[in-house]
């Protein structure tokens, strides 16, 4: 198969495409063909020489894709279906035709493969931070980089479940943000006393998918660290807030079908920014690097 395959991790241009071996689908995995893979930050990092990968190394987190071949225990009806979800390991990844995996959630008929494959972290991440919050219906929830994949599903799950939400974002986003039902308000200087104008009756909670040093403002806008979470600020113990990074051990394909069937019922809206064919990996990677992306980007192998 072909596949951007890191030989020495570094710079962007170290995704390089080459042939490599099809993987073979173990016990509870299916073998997918993939196509569409999301790129993410975490990707770039894992490029750059992190999470401890080994060379050669082929990286992506997320993929949709078709099912090609089950493994052991694994329904022979999966054959021929449209899967999206996580590969097996860090380092047999999606940024290539095929891969494995064992964690996924079936995409309904009227999902892209682009919409399902951007929807995979986001929809799992932002569940789970959600939940970390206890919302309740009535409240009302900051969200930062509420235009992002991570931030808009946290905008969209909250919503869905009686939320009032403030999205914080680039004021060229902010009619997107609002498409999702929040209120959008910008980042930058005077942050909290935009927020505070915006919600005049206060701020119950907040969730930060940012991770640009936000942090200090959201607890001085709550009055403290209690409801506040980060999935991506990795200074968060430093202001006594709740860290809650994504990782094999809490992976749930639950939220991701709530949200792909969603997407299928018209009502959520899954971001796409740009597609690049799989040898322009690397110019992907630049693009996500700018923090200025517009939507999710998308490898198609």
């Amino acid at each position: 198969m072909k596949a951007a395959v890191i030989t020495a991790f570094g710079e962007p241009s170290v995704l390089q495409v080459a042939e490599a071996p099809r993987p073979v689908p173990g016990r509870g995995q299916v073998l997918a063909r993939v196509h569409a893979a999301g790129v993410n930050p975490a990707e770039i990092q894992a490029r750059a020489g992190a999470f401890g990968l080994r060379a050669p190394a082929i990286i992506g987190f997320e993929f949709a894709g078709v099912v090609e071949a089950v493994g052991p225990g694994v329904d022979e009806d999966l054959v021929g279906g449209r899967v999206a979800g996580w590969p097996d390991s860090a380092a047999q990844g999606s940024y290539a035709e095929y891969t494995v995996s064992s964690n996924f959630a079936t995409i309904p008929d009227g999902v892209s493969f682009e919409e399902a494959a951007a929807t995979v972290i986001g929809a799992d991440n932002a569940a789970r931070g959600l939940a970390l919050l206890n919302l309740r219906p009535g409240e009302t929830l900051v969200v930062t980089g509420a235009s992002g994949a991570l931030g808009g599903a946290a905008v969209q799950f909250a919503r869905q479940r009686g939320v009032t939400v403030i999205g914080v974002a680039g004021t060229a986003n902010a009619d997107f943000v609002r498409s999702l039902g929040a209120i959008p308000v910008a980042h930058g200087p005077g942050l909290v006393d935009r927020i505070r104008e915006a919600a005049p009756d206060g701020v119950d909670a907040a969730l930060d998918t940012a991770g640009k040093g936000l942090l200090p403002a959201l607890v001085d806008l709550l009055g403290g660290p209690g409801r506040i979470v980060t999935l991506a600020d990795r200074d968060a113990a430093r202001y006594g807030v709740e860290f809650s990074p994504g990782g094999s051990g809490n992976r749930d394909h639950g939220p991701v079908q709530e949200a792909l069937d969603l997407i299928a019922a018209g009502t959520w809206t899954a971001r796409v920014g740009r597609s690049f064919p799989l040898d322009e990996a690397a110019d992907a990677h630049r693009l996500v690097a700018t923090g200025h992306t517009h939507g999710k980007v998308i490898l198609l192998p």
